[in-house]
């Protein structure tokens, strides 16, 4: 326990290395994976789900609820293997492999292979955060303020931009705190079926080796992940909701 608080996490029984320097090299491509597929998850889903409220019960709103459900309920190396098929071995546009590289900078000098993991990572959630940011944006219109912001003669663009947009986004908020260690859960399938040498496949292939220090030295960092991914999470609810801050 005392090794785990400095960061000794003790040597890997098949790679004889330590587990913290294994851990070095392989957490920032993680996490450039990670931000990349959650950056593109709120570019996505928040105006999905924002045009799906506008337009609710409509063509638009159908096929967005129907693929929501299709992507939400596949499991990762399903979506993957579906993208490698479709876009590498059918049309060839992008590589099936993730960058192999030992740095960091030349996963951004060969981007178009980071492509496919970073939107098989993000399907999984802009499915689910395009459906929470729908049910966020028609419980707010329907509050006393939208309908006074209305009587004062406030245009449709103008409440739902001003007025509903501020609100709605508190549950997304939330979510994307709460998001982080499902990220870190799902680049460990999704860096297996890309080859992508991040922490998931490092604890991918440790655990099919029983290498017990590398695999407890993962779980400790996405268990520290998921605190402050808590923390950044309540700290921006603050930020939003001065209900919260007082």
């Amino acid at each position: 326990m005392g090794g785990w608080v400095t960061g000794n996490f003790g040597f890997s029984y098949v790679l004889n290395q330590s587990v913290g320097s294994l851990l070095v090299e392989r957490l920032p491509k993680t996490i450039i994976l990670a931000v990349l597929a959650l950056v593109l998850t709120v570019i996505v889903a928040i105006p999905i789900g924002i045009y799906q409220a506008v337009r609710r019960n409509r063509t638009f709103d159908y096929v967005a609820t129907g693929l929501s459900f299709i992507f939400y309920a596949a499991p990762t190396f399903f979506l993957g293997l579906i993208m490698i098929e479709i876009f590498s071995s059918y049309l060839g546009w992008l590589p099936p492999e993730a960058p192999q590289s030992d740095g960091v900078v030349p996963i951004f000098q060969d981007f178009d292979a980071m492509i496919l993991p970073i939107v098989t990572l993000a399907l999984l959630g802009i499915a689910g955060f395009s459906r929470y940011m729908r049910s966020s944006v028609l419980d707010n219109v329907s509050q006393d303020y939208v309908r006074t912001a209305r009587a004062k003669g406030a245009s449709s663009s103008r409440v739902l931009w001003r007025h509903v947009l501020r609100n709605a986004l508190i549950p997304i908020i939330t979510l994307l705190g709460l998001s982080l260690p499902a990220l870190f859960a799902g680049a460990l399938i999704t860096e297996s079926i890309f080859n992508f040498p991040g922490m998931g496949l490092l604890f991918w292939q440790a655990a099919q080796q029983s290498d017990y220090p590398v695999e407890i030295g993962v779980v400790i960092i996405t268990a520290f992940a998921t605190v402050i991914g808590n923390l950044l999470a309540d700290i921006s609810l603050a930020a939003i909701d001065p209900r919260v801050a007082l």
